[in-house]
């Protein structure tokens, strides 16, 4: 499985002061321990900017300064198309951008930023009308619609990752078996594709919630899920990546479960 380090968000207060005050120290040691951590990308969000012009200086401070210490790519968090462009000609590697969604005029601003630069893209599988649906079906429609749309600007499916979006199940109990069967259907139906998700929404407003976040973490492993966007300094949440892999054949002679051990990363 893919690991999308999600911890440089300036939603995250102390994140937010140190790109506010250019702390290159801050923000390099936390990508530094992510990567430590078995991150293959890091999500670098600066969203809480309030013009796109802003926000593209802090993509050309954060890029360079990230990629200075840590071999990894990036994957690129903004609603805006200048600020993502931005970060792309600084980038080194192939780059991920996040995010795309069903909406027309979106596809037409981000694929060809996509194609441009030779990225990854992560795709929400919702729209500006129809918003999240509610059902599987209706949410895989959208998938492959902006399959479709990639076609005509020659992206590959395999670089495309959907999101099948989950929601919490505080607010509605079968979101978790809603996102498992919209995953396994973009699986069955666009197999080149690659899903990715978040963990934390599932478990919004529960107790035990990390409990709950690993849980749905194995099952989403087990149902074809091939990236997950978390934090990769959560020891025990990283142990039980490695163990899950392992058990359902995705770890070849169990290499990187031994590797893990011999390098203490199971002892959580």
């Amino acid at each position: 499985m893919e690991i999308i380090g999600e911890k440089i968000n300036t939603t995250r207060k102390e994140v937010e002061k140190a790109v506010r005050e250019r702390d290159a120290v801050f923000i390099q040691d936390l990508a530094r321990r992510q990567a430590e951590g078995g991150a293959t990308y890091l999500d670098v969000n600066s969203g809480l900017a309030l013009y796109p012009e802003e926000e593209a200086e802090d993509f050309a401070w954060l890029v360079p300064v990230i990629q200075k210490v840590v071999d990894l790519p990036l994957s690129i968090d903004s609603g805006r198309s200048r600020p993502i462009e931005a970060a792309l000609k600084l980038h080194s590697g192939k780059a991920m951008i996040n995010s795309v969604n069903g909406e027309p005029a979106k596809m037409e601003e981000i694929f060809p930023l996509v194609k441009k630069y030779g990225c990854r893209v992560i795709a929400l599988t919702s729209s500006r009308d129809g918003g999240i649906p509610a059902t599987s079906g209706e949410r895989l429609k959208i998938a492959e619609i902006i399959a479709t749309e990639a076609q005509k600007y020659r992206v590959p499916l395999e670089d495309i990752y959907f999101d099948p979006l989950v929601m919490a199940l505080s607010t509605q109990h079968g979101n978790g078996t809603l996102f498992l069967e919209t995953l396994r259907g973009i699986k069955n139906n666009l197999g080149e594709a690659k899903t990715v998700s978040g963990l934390s929404n599932i478990s919004f407003g529960l107790p035990k919630r990390r409990l709950l976040n690993q849980a749905f973490l194995l099952l989403a492993l087990g149902s074809g899920m091939d990236a997950a966007i978390l934090d990769p300094t959560d020891k025990a949440l990283m142990a039980m990546i490695r163990a899950g892999e392992t058990l359902m054949g995705k770890d070849p002679f169990c290499a990187h479960y031994i590797g893990a051990f011999r390098e203490g990363r199971l002892d959580a």
